[in-house]
């Protein structure tokens, strides 16, 4: 429920309606789900979570047309209260998230991606969603036009730290944490950050480049493609570039007045750095939770 919290803390920042703010974080964690199931339809995925995944289970016609319920509930939402402006921010979102996924689709295994390219995609898929929340949050209240554009370069920082920890974990976490099984980005062709860095890497990257080129043997090479990209200190540089935007994050949050709620999003974007410390300390010295 990270999104709609988003919304809710930076709503509370000013004046605001509880009703309608409870019913348009609602619609955003509506959209979250539609686009997860959605996602999950594109992958083939088996799981979501630890669990079946609504298409393993059902099948895809089931999942598909269970995504769209998903959004049109959250649209009818919005609707309700005649929030022409989040409706605006809202579609256009979901447009840049579906371009994403099509991005990505047309990236797959494909290793000269750089890091602009993997930070196009990766605000496109999640960041941009952040972002959303925490702009729409400031638009439902009556936040000024600093604050609302202050709130959503934050929520996009956040999305950015929040994708790359993803991307990290899916290496070297376990599959009980994941939910998924390890490695699922790799064998799916999605080249995430520590790939990335790893590839270039002159000690590691021509290693790592061999066993990926050969597509059919990926999931038997799995475990060694993930050491090697532990090897070369690029999970530990993956994560030192988290904890670049969660600063840039907390930057953004310094120009805002001070109070409870204030102090609501700093504990959401270093909750980041808690949460995850346990696995992610063991490939980089602890990330600094500043106040």
């Amino acid at each position: 429920m990270l999104r709609p919290r988003l919304v809710y803390h930076t709503a509370a920042l000013n004046e605001h309606d509880p009703i309608v703010v409870r019913d348009i974080a609602v619609a955003v964690e509506l959209i979250h789900l539609a686009s997860l199931v959605h996602d999950d339809v594109i992958d083939h995925a088996p799981i979501r979570r630890g669990r079946d995944s609504l298409n393993a289970r059902y099948g895809n016609q089931a999942s598909v047309l269970a995504g769209d319920f998903l959004f049109a509930t959250a649209f009818h939402l919005i609707n309700r209260h005649q929030q022409s402006r989040v409706m605006e921010n809202i579609t256009h979102t979901i447009q840049v998230m579906c371009s994403g996924e099509i991005i990505q689709m047309g990236q797959a295994y494909d290793l000269n991606i750089g890091l602009d390219e993997y930070y196009d995609k990766t605000y496109r898929k999640t960041a941009c969603l952040f972002a959303s929340s925490c702009k729409i949050g400031a638009l439902i209240s009556q936040a000024g036009p600093e604050q609302v554009k202050h709130l959503e370069q934050f929520g996009m920082c956040l999305g950015y730290a929040y994708q790359i920890i993803d991307d990290v974990m899916d290496l070297v976490a376990d599959s009980t944490t994941l939910g998924k099984p390890v490695g699922n980005d790799i064998t799916q062709g999605n080249i995430t950050l520590p790939v990335i860095l790893t590839i270039k890497n002159e000690q590691y990257g021509q290693r790592l480049t061999g066993l990926l080129e050969r597509r059919s043997s990926i999931a038997a090479s799995l475990g060694e493609i993930i050491n090697i990209v532990i090897e070369s200190g690029s999970v530990g540089e993956a994560i030192e570039h988290a904890g670049a935007f969660l600063e840039r994050g907390l930057e953004r949050l310094a120009e805002l007045p001070s109070g409870e709620s204030l102090e609501e999003l700093k504990s959401t974007c270093l909750s980041f750095i808690d949460n995850y410390r346990p696995v992610l300390g063991r490939y980089h010295p602890p990330m600094e939770r500043q106040a």
